[in-house]
C-alpha cells in the first residue's frame, strides 16, 4: 500500500490485517469499500493486492495445495481430495489457446503460461483461469 494513499502506518498494518483475513467475496467487497470511503479510488498496487485476496478465496474453494510462478509459467497444484470438474478444466484449456496445459507427469496440477505481463496483470490472469472452474 503506497505511503500516497495511506499515510498512517498504524492504519495501512490494520489494512494488511484485514484484507488478510478475509474469507469470502462479501468480506472482501467490504475491505474494498471500506477503504474507497475512507482513501478514495485504490491504486494499482492495492489493486493487486486485492486481486491476490482473491485468488486466496478461490483457492480454499478448489482445495489449491499451491501455486508457484517461474519464467511466465503458473504452476497450479490441486490437494489430492480437491473436488473440481474435469468438464470444466477440459473446457479451460480448449478455450485457452494454448495458454493452459497438463502434464501427464503430474496428474494434480493445471499449467497456466502467464508470459511476460506485470504482477497486476498476472495475478487477473490467474484469477480469471481459476474461476472457470469453480
Amino acid at each position: 500500500i503506497p505511503d500516497s494513499y495511506v499515510q498512517n502506518p498504524q492504519t495501512k498494518m490494520e489494512i494488511y490485517k484485514k484484507i488478510a483475513g478475509v474469507q469470502n467475496a462479501e468480506e472482501l467487497d467490504s475491505v474494498y469499500t471500506e477503504m474507497t470511503d475512507r482513501f478514495g479510488p485504490v491504486p494499482e498496487e492495492v489493486s493487486s493486492l486485492l486481486s491476490l485476496a482473491q485468488i486466496r478465496i478461490i483457492c480454499r474453494k478448489l482445495n489449491i495445495a499451491s501455486i508457484k510462478e517461474h519464467n511466465g509459467i503458473a504452476a497450479i497444484e490441486f490437494a489430492k481430495v480437491s473436488d473440481i470438474s474435469v468438464n470444466k478444466v477440459l473446457r479451460l484449456i480448449a478455450e485457452s489457446a494454448g495458454a493452459v496445459k497438463l502434464n501427464p507427469s503430474k496428474p494434480n496440477m493445471i499449467f497456466l503460461n502467464t508470459g511476460k505481463i506485470g504482477l497486476k496483470e498476472k495475478s487477473e490472469f490467474i484469477r480469471e483461469k481459476l474461476e472457470k472452474i469453480i
